[in-house]
């Protein structure tokens, strides 16, 4: 199998969607969870090695607070399962990603914002200043951001060429 993305360990770094994310918390609290998880059930286990090996090979990790935010809400996992994901993403927050700052008012402002949200105009935001690549499965912010002239990485896309089906 070829390389999904080639690794480029550079500092503009990798911004990954609130989707991936929740799927690799999820997938971090349990791999059975994946499944049966209503957030995460279209996407498979080998999906989710897949993920953690794109985001090993591209350094740094970059996430916002409105992201984090929002990863946090989609993962509500039940009892002791939440927890675990809290201290996933905790874990995560505070060692492995870097997070460059857009304000609330910076992302509504960006012209994103009545189309995607705050969250995401504050992703397409940090891909215009920081230049970095963001992965995403999101098809509207994926179309944004190339319209743009960022660099966004299908998700959907990478896992039908790891498959070989797509060059």
């Amino acid at each position: 199998m070829k390389a999904p993305v080639p690794s480029r360990r550079t500092r503009r770094g990798l911004f990954v969607d609130a989707n991936l994310l929740v799927l690799l918390t999820v997938g971090s609290v349990g791999r059975d969870r994946i499944a049966k998880f209503k957030r995460t059930s279209h996407y498979t286990v080998e999906d989710f090695d897949l993920l953690k090996k794109l985001l090993d090979e591209n350094q740094p990790l970059l996430t916002s607070a409105h992201m984090m935010a929002e990863v946090s809400n989609l993962t509500d996992l039940k009892g002791a399962e939440l927890l675990i994901a809290r201290n996933v993403l905790r874990l995560r927050i505070c060692r492995v990603f870097e997070e460059p700052t857009v304000s609330s008012i910076e992302a509504a402002d960006h012209p994103a914002f009545g189309r995607l949200g705050l969250t995401d105009a504050g992703v397409c935001e940090i891909a215009k200043r920081t230049k970095c690549r963001v992965l995403t499965d999101d098809f509207d912010l994926y179309f944004h951001l190339q319209r743009q002239g960022s660099e966004a990485l299908n998700f959907s896309h990478i896992r039908a060429q790891s498959w070989g089906i797509e060059d």
